[in-house]
């Protein structure tokens, strides 16, 4: 008889351990690597929620958008993207980024069965038609971002949120946004070119937790004090759900901004070299230089007055890209033509020796590449200011 009680309670301990075995409640933070596309440079993080006792497991994402809206680039360019927060199943979502070849790395957080609902019916609340749309903004409301703002959303008031992972001294949003897409030259210097002085402000621990690899290094390193002191490591484990894999077909282009800058300067003093030996001036590389420059400045005149975008409204550049060059053109083009004297070749020298001012004093990080077009122009302006006395020779 006693033989029997307890095998009746061994298998009665067996089946509730087994139940509870089976209804875990987890959250975790996926963070993919980044992928070749311009919206996957970076990388993406998204939620994932699993309730093995309702046969749930499904993974919610700030990132959706649909290229098909009416007029989505023009609204993306005016910085009024609208994303979506969208939800699928987790099987789906695993081959898209193997396929693909992109790493991702899951954190679970140490929430209790009760903070992991709570976070899920908010996730639920955000999903529905009328609350799923979100202006998306870079650097500080994107799918990462909101990943964040949910995960703390479930703390209590008490609770305060301490970071032991210390960031780079010093390190600012252009630094962040510099490191990821350097494979990219031709992206990061177009980024570089139309994010002005809002993008070189040193990141707090917080703000720094914009792009999903420094979020997800981030919670590595984040503990959670409650008001009795008691601390808790947000990230209970850490596991590779899929390894990153290397394109080795990927061919790199050697012509970089760099390397055009620099071609376009050599071609400046080339262009100059034969003026001087034919005695004549040709002013279609002014129209060449003078045009770049400024329909360039007008595109950051365009961006600092409509755009939406954060960091775009006070760009130092547009001292050098200045659209005033637009009207300087056809002045140039006539005392080039007619022989006068070019005296309005003053103002570019102006435009460049500001230039260099701004970097001068700190105002704002420029790409290198712009060094070299400065030094086009000055020495093209210079050229025109001097060119009938240099060995005494008259240019035409």
């Amino acid at each position: 008889m006693d033989t029997a009680k307890r095998f009746l309670l061994s298998c009665i301990f067996g089946l509730l351990f087994f139940a509870v075995a089976r209804s875990e409640v987890k959250v975790s933070v996926l963070t993919c690597s980044p992928g070749d596309e311009a919206y996957a440079l970076y990388g993406h993080t998204a939620l994932r929620y699993c309730d093995t006792s309702r046969g749930l497991d499904v993974v919610f994402n700030y990132g959706c958008f649909d290229f098909s809206t009416p007029n989505f680039a023009w609204r993306f360019v005016l910085g009024e993207t609208d994303y979506m927060v969208g939800c699928t199943d987790f099987s789906n979502f695993l081959p898209e980024y193997a396929y693909r070849g992109s790493g991702v790395v899951e954190q679970v957080i140490d929430f209790t069965d009760d903070e992991a609902r709570a976070i899920f019916g908010e996730l639920l609340r955000n999903i529905r038609p009328e609350n799923r749309v979100y202006r998306y903004r870079y650097l500080d409301n994107n799918c990462t971002t909101k990943v964040r703002d949910k995960l703390y959303e479930v703390l209590t008031a008490d609770d305060s949120v301490v970071y032991k992972n210390e960031i780079q001294p010093g390190k600012t949003y252009r630094d962040a946004l510099n490191a990821p897409s350097g494979e990219h030259p031709w992206y990061t210097f177009g980024v570089n070119t139309l994010l002005g002085v809002g993008v070189d402000k040193e990141m707090t621990q917080e703000s720094a937790q914009f792009l999903p690899l420094d979020f997800m290094n981030a919670l590595d390193g984040i503990y959670i004090v409650s008001a009795n002191g008691a601390e808790r490591k947000l990230v209970r484990e850490k596991n590779i759900l899929l390894d990153e894999r290397e394109d080795e077909n990927k061919v790199r282009s050697n012509f970089t901004p760099f390397n055009a800058s620099l071609l376009l300067l050599l071609g400046t003093f080339i262009a100059m070299l034969c003026e001087l030996r034919k005695r004549r001036t040709f002013w279609g590389v002014d129209v060449l230089l003078m045009s770049v420059q400024g329909l360039s400045g007008a595109l950051l005149l365009f961006m600092a007055i409509f755009s939406e975008h954060p960091a775009v409204d006070v760009n130092w550049l547009i001292v050098l890209l200045n659209p005033l060059a637009l009207v300087l053109l056809p002045i140039y083009v006539v005392c080039i033509r007619k022989h006068r004297p070019m005296g309005v070749a003053w103002v570019q020298v102006s435009f460049v020796t500001l230039f260099f001012l701004t970097a001068l004093f700190g105002l704002q990080v420029y790409p290198v590449p712009m060094y070299f077009c400065a030094m086009a122009l000055l020495v093209r302006s210079l050229f025109h200011i001097y060119k009938n006395k240099i060995c005494d020779l008259n240019i035409v």
